[in-house]
């Protein structure tokens, strides 16, 4: 008698396992999971933004206008991209 409540038991947990649980994707994935060299370049431009920033700041003492302008280019290459890709799939559907 054990040895079929046994086999009972063992066949209702391998019916009964968990469904698998949809993960999010990544920051630097998209929505279907797969990595997205998109998201690494803009993001990659923001750090850079950051630090040239920082640098045109504190080491020209904030006078240093070229250092804006650069400052600024890569702000415009860290979002730019990415919204126009956005507004253009949602413009011209596949």
């Amino acid at each position: 008698m054990s040895e079929t409540s046994n086999n009972n038991s063992s066949s209702a947990d391998s019916s009964e396992a968990a469904p698998a649980k949809k993960t999010a994707p990544g920051f630097l994935s998209e929505s279907n999971g797969k990595p997205s060299s998109m998201r690494l370049m803009c993001f990659i431009a923001l750090l850079a933004s950051i630090w040239f920033g920082y640098l045109a700041i504190t080491l020209a003492d904030g006078k240093n206008e070229n250092g804006l302008y650069i400052t600024t280019a890569f702000l415009l290459a860290a979002f730019a991209p990415k919204a126009l890709q956005k507004f253009l799939e949602n413009y011209y559907p596949k």
